[in-house]
């Protein structure tokens, strides 16, 4: 793994924004970093993509010990509508995320769908009202894990961006361009090819689960506008055009543009039902917001004609917040083939004494807001921010590799993302300094000759 500096291609800036990348210049600073590019050996990338597909499989046993943390996993807690609260945070690792107890139910649920023991199997016989109803489905689609890495030893995981990862525009296509014009040798990016198969697959699977969806369905995408960027609004309309290409008629809308029927009791959008809808748009606020409730108790439909949400609130609850670094630790630490690719991690108020050097981190946060690095018990890196007011994590310090650019030393961080559970592709950001924030700049990578 090296970084090279390389010839800037002519007109750059306006064939990234004929892309979709709108969102590139900021100030007098270019988000995107032409002139530069990130080296790997074929045998670095097949390492990255084992450490990817073993990383998913340890997120999905951390799933089921979370799930199985949860009294209200159990059907007759469930069943007794009178109990106010049975979840705390000494015994319930989603109340210690800070995940509001009303939520757990769909967030298990979307979790358990489709497995042998379904959901709905436990709960078809605790409402004679309801006739049984199949297993159903709550697609996910992608997902990024972002490592640490330098060649030398093997990926650490620093977290995993399970809901609502960006950097896909600029990772699927625009990097994918540069590669074309530069006449580079290759890179690990399947990404568009994958998506497109995800929705294909995942959506077909949906429509077996839920045989009443329309025929001409139609999936809606949804983003925050207040966001003014552009960024969230690319990012999902790239989205939007992987699904239509896997066969499916689409809308971009808004958050704020979907309601809550309170007459017919479901979601909708102009006053049309909103069969399924992928959001941009964090959990995290949703279960915090006013409209929030509305949406869960939609999902709680017995007959499951509530709207799917993509992707579903598992997740955010379970792999969306760093409460999952600790929990991985626990589970696969004193793994020597699994816990190579993780760095000791606990919540804060468990941290060890001899930890002085680590990363503090919220539980919920993002573009590294809130975070501090420590060295010996020391501060030696700060990005403060509005964050953490659920707790936070600490994991062990893993100083980013620096590599010498004419800007300085340049500290990378590894995207690599995840299409329907599998490894396809990768993107880099850079900074300046060790905590990789808003202002990093994404490199594009190729993959040397052998």
């Amino acid at each position: 793994m090296r970084r090279e500096s390389i010839p800037a291609r002519p007109d750059w800036r306006a064939e990234n924004a004929r892309l979709g990348l709108v969102y590139n210049d900021t100030g007098a600073t270019s988000y995107w970093r032409e002139g530069a590019r990130y080296v790997f050996t074929a045998a670095e990338i097949d390492e990255l993509e084992t450490a990817a597909a073993t990383l998913h499989e340890m997120c999905v046993a951390a799933g089921d010990h979370i799930v199985g943390t949860c009294p209200r996993r159990d059907r007759t807690v469930r069943a007794n509508r009178y109990l106010d609260s049975v979840c705390t945070p000494d015994v319930c690792l989603l109340s210690r995320f800070g995940v509001p107890e009303f939520a757990h139910a769909q967030v298990i649920r979307t979790w358990q769908d489709g497995s042998p023991e379904t959901w709905t199997h436990w709960d078809k016989d605790l409402d004679a009202k309801h006739p049984p109803q199949p297993p159903d489905y709550s697609p996910g689609i992608y997902g990024r894990f972002d490592v640490r890495y330098d060649g030398d030893g093997p990926p650490k995981l620093l977290e995993f961006n399970a809901q609502t990862p960006t950097s896909l525009l600029e990772g699927a296509i625009t990097q994918w361009r540069w590669l074309e014009q530069t006449g580079a040798p290759d890179q690990w990016n399947s990404l568009h090819e994958a998506l497109v198969e995800a929705w294909r697959r995942n959506l077909a699977e949906l429509r077996a689960a839920r045989p009443w969806l329309p025929e001409n369905l139609t999936v809606h995408f949804a983003y925050e506008t207040s966001e003014t960027s552009g960024e969230d609004r690319m990012n999902t309309a790239y989205l939007q055009e992987t699904c239509r290409q896997a066969g499916y008629d689409t809308e971009l809308i808004g958050m704020s543009q979907i309601g809550w029927d309170t007459l017919e009791d479901r979601m909708v959008f102009e006053g049309r039902h909103l069969d399924v809808v992928f959001a941009l748009y964090p959990w995290e606020w949703i279960w915090h917001e006013e409209g929030g409730r509305p949406i869960f108790r939609d999902q709680a439909d017995p007959m499951k004609r509530g709207t799917v949400w993509i992707e579903p609130p598992y997740t955010a609850a379970l792999w969306g917040n760093k409460g999952l670094l600790p929990v991985l630790w626990t589970l696969f630490g004193d793994d020597p083939a699994r816990g190579r690719y993780l760095l000791p991690a606990y919540f804060a108020d468990e941290k060890p004494e001899h930890l002085t050097s680590y990363a503090m981190k919220p539980l919920w946060g993002r573009e590294g807001a809130s975070t501090r690095l420590v060295l010996d018990g020391a501060p030696i890196e700060d990005n403060p921010g509005p964050y953490g007011e659920e707790g936070f994590v600490v994991q062990a310090l893993a100083p980013l590799p620096g590599f010498e650019s004419a800007d300085g030393v340049m500290h990378p961080v590894l995207g690599v993302w995840l299409v329907d559970g599998e490894p396809a592709g990768m993107g880099l950001r850079e900074s300046a300094g060790l905590i990789t924030r808003n202002d990093s700049h994404f490199v594009p990578h190729v993959i040397s000759a052998p």
